[in-house]
């Protein structure tokens, strides 16, 4: 449904979901909807229980998201989210009609500055300070303003204001609902425009301040709201990029404000608000690391990784994330301070370590160091296989393929190829074919598809790969049999039977048919199975799809709402 344009919800809806979304509004089931920002739209709807919806449009009108609290889960829309649909779209349309109509031209916009120029001095002062009394997000405004960044005082009233913002959301437990937290972050936004301030004009230690104040009350918020459009989330990492943009840009900077951030940056990934919250500690780890450039600095930097390696082992199904992360910093680190050989040493020291093994592998062959590489590319199978990482495992024998390749061991790379063929995978049937000789292929070719077809049981992605060929080779003979077996997969194939196949196609819709009836019983299933006659007619079965018809309704006569979908068709 996204991308639906508002004036086709009636050709795009479900009739059935329409028609009782029309119900809905048409009595009173709309208890409130709300414009909360630009094109977004949320409603509370009064169904079995109370459901909010949310609507999001974009510039043209379109539908860019449809959210609703209700348990439905048969199609995009439900009863609830048509009947706001209805309302916005009547809505929209009307204000359209009324901003065009000539007769309803819009009064000249005042010029606010040409109306304040009028006002002495003692005005201005009076009606700022009303404003200010009256309206919070003035007084937001005005105190964000005035307020001294580069003071102590002034993180504190940073603070201030950003729990204000979130507290004016809140309900009177302290939690902020879904629907509010967009706007409960908007003193957080200031806030965090001031840091931005602060980094363009150079000042990098005050900006990662700003940046952390703003941090630790959005980490606390997240506990006590809900942050399903991950609002929250998406202004933390904002925060966590200034900060990082600080670092790196100090990493060749200030010789005074490079130590103070260092120290920050390691005392903030301790603090209490970002505990168990590892991807963020090592975010900033990782600024802090552009900031060493000394042996004392690194190994104050390396104890503090190893202190929350440890926590995490002990503490955390993470645990194995963090230490692959926590390596890849240690690396770089011992990359920039050390040199290549000291960072190629820690490399092989850590091969355990997918993304180690992966730049040991990809050395190697790039130096044509096949036999390091073959070895390296074993040991990994060997320790996957052990560990049931069969994703792993597969990777590491694409690397094998590679060197195969490069090395034109072509009775290996055919063996490769033949496994990654059978367990799903496309690309290498294109490889086989490239790899046989013309006679070979040719004598090989059918017992391919014979396994293929024994495991097609194997899952999703080995039957489409067995169809997908036999469509491209034109195999309809196979295909036939296949959609014989599975009589499902009938309207996706039919096209490609129709020219060799008709009859015995019109034939399976018609067993195909039968047996959907037989199974359905309600209106919407019904569809399902006129849906199917309609292929079979378009298929050019029509006298087919007649005999059918007339079979159904005899057999079917104390159904009526089957025997008025199939008049339906015939009406067509």
């Amino acid at each position: 449904m996204i991308g639906i344009k508002l004036k086709q919800i009636e050709d795009r809806i479900d009739p059935i979901i329409l028609e009782r979304g029309e119900a809905y509004r048409a009595n009173g089931h709309i208890l409130s909807i709300e414009e909360i920002k630009p094109r977004v739209y949320h409603a509370e709807v009064e169904g079995s229980e109370l459901y909010e919806v949310e609507i999001e449009l974009d510039s043209r009108g379109e539908v860019n998201e449809i959210w609703c609290e209700c348990p439905y889960d048969k199609g995009p829309v439900c009863k609830h989210a048509a009947a706001v649909l209805l309302e916005i779209r009547d809505e929209y349309f009307s204000e359209e009609k009324t901003q065009s109509s000539p007769k309803n031209k819009p009064a000249p916009k005042m010029n606010i500055a040409d109306q304040l120029s009028k006002l002495s001095k003692d005005e201005l002062i009076t009606m700022l300070v009303d404003f200010y009394d009256d309206i919070e997000e003035v007084k937001q405004a005005l105190s964000l303003k005035f307020i001294d960044a580069d003071s102590k005082e002034g993180l504190n009233q940073y603070k201030k204001i950003i729990r204000s913002s979130i507290k004016q959301y809140s309900d009177r437990h302290g939690f902020v609902a879904y629907r509010n937290v967009y706007s409960a972050i908007a003193g957080a936004s200031q806030i965090l425009e001031k840091a931005e301030e602060q980094l363009e004009n150079g000042r990098h230690l005050r900006a990662a301040e700003i940046s952390f104040c703003v941090l630790h009350e959005l980490v606390n918020l997240l506990q006590s709201c809900d942050d399903s459009n991950g609002y929250v989330g998406d202004l933390i990492q904002e925060c966590l990029h200034i900060i990082h943009l600080a670092a790196s840009q100090l990493e060749k900077g200030s010789a005074k404000a490079r130590p103070a951030l260092f120290q920050l940056l390691l005392k903030e990934v301790l603090h209490e608000s970002l505990e168990g919250w590892n991807e963020w500690q090592l975010s900033l780890l990782k600024s802090a690391a552009c900031l060493i450039t000394n042996a004392a600095e690194k190994d104050l930097w390396s104890k503090l990784i190893g202190e929350l390696e440890s926590h995490e082992r002990n503490q955390s199904s993470y645990g194995s994330y963090f230490a692959e992360e926590a390596a890849a910093l240690r690396y770089q680190v011992i990359q920039r301070l050390e040199g290549d050989s000291q960072a190629l040493l820690f490399l092989e020291d850590h091969l355990h370590i997918t993304a180690f093994r992966k730049m040991a592998i990809e050395s190697a062959i790039q130096n044509l160091q096949f036999d390091k590489a073959l070895e390296l590319i074993e040991q990994g199978e060997r320790q996957d296989t052990r560990k049931g990482y069969r994703g792993l495992v597969d990777q590491w024998k694409k690397y094998r393929y590679e060197i195969y390749e490069l090395t034109h061991q072509v009775d290996q790379q055919i063996e490769l190829a033949k496994e990654f063929l059978l367990s799903g995978e496309h690309s290498y049937y294109l490889r086989l074919k490239q790899l046989y000789s013309r006679d070979e292929w040719e004598a090989g070719y059918e017992g391919l598809l014979d396994e293929l077809a024994l495991n097609n049981d194997g899952g999703w992605s080995i039957s489409s790969l067995y169809t997908r060929i036999l469509v491209e080779e034109k195999q309809t003979l196979r295909l036939l049999m296949y959609v014989g077996k599975y009589k499902r997969t009938l309207l996706d194939y039919y096209p490609h039977l129709l020219s060799e196949h008709a009859e015995e196609v019109f034939l399976l819709f018609t067993q195909f048919i039968s047996e959907q009836t037989a199974q359905s019983s309600n209106r919407n299933e019904y569809r399902k199975v006129c849906g199917i006659i309609r292929h079979l007619i378009k298929a050019g079965g029509g006298d087919h799809a007649e005999r059918i018809i007339e079979q159904l309704c005899l057999t079917y006569r104390n159904r009526p709402a089957l025997l008025d979908e199939l008049q339906k068709i015939r009406r067509i």
